[in-house]
């Protein structure tokens, strides 16, 4: 049976939960993302759950302004470290991929192909570089945008 104190957790690892957190702050925003005319932010990013063995973790996914473009990150802790990884891959959907809709493309073909990676406790530092992520694809699906 459930314990009672596990009963909301999700199933992600400690340390995807902990990445997690800091990516909710609201500091957080995407801040390229701005609209001085509509006063808030355009870019809305959406979460879905990793569930690929023993990594437990999440996918952060964030359509282009024109919603023709999606970046998609997931991240876990790593099966056989302690590390936190994370494999970045564009790919539309309209609804949450999964393990088993994810097309990674050249991307993710083992377990030792992740597009980065922190070592343990650094939570903070891993949702700074997917924030990073989101800025730059925010920004430059922007430019092709007006092309």
């Amino acid at each position: 049976m459930t314990e009672l104190q596990d009963y909301l957790q999700d199933g992600a690892s400690y340390q995807a939960r902990a990445v997690m957190c800091f990516l909710q702050r609201g500091d957080n925003l995407i801040d390229s993302s701005w609209s001085d005319e509509k006063k808030r932010h355009e870019a809305h990013v959406y979460i879905a759950r990793w569930e690929n063995c023993r990594e437990q973790g999440y996918i952060v996914s964030m359509k282009s302004k024109d919603y023709e473009k999606q970046l998609n990150i997931a991240f876990f802790e790593h099966r056989n470290a302690d590390s936190i990884c994370a494999v970045r891959w564009e790919q539309f959907s309209e609804n949450s991929i999964t393990i088993d809709t994810a097309k990674f493309g050249d991307v993710y073909k083992d377990k030792r192909d992740v597009s980065h990676s922190e070592r343990w406790g650094k939570a903070k530092e891993m949702a700074d570089w997917i924030v990073l992520q989101f800025e730059e694809f925010w920004v430059e699906t922007a430019i092709m945008d007006k092309n």
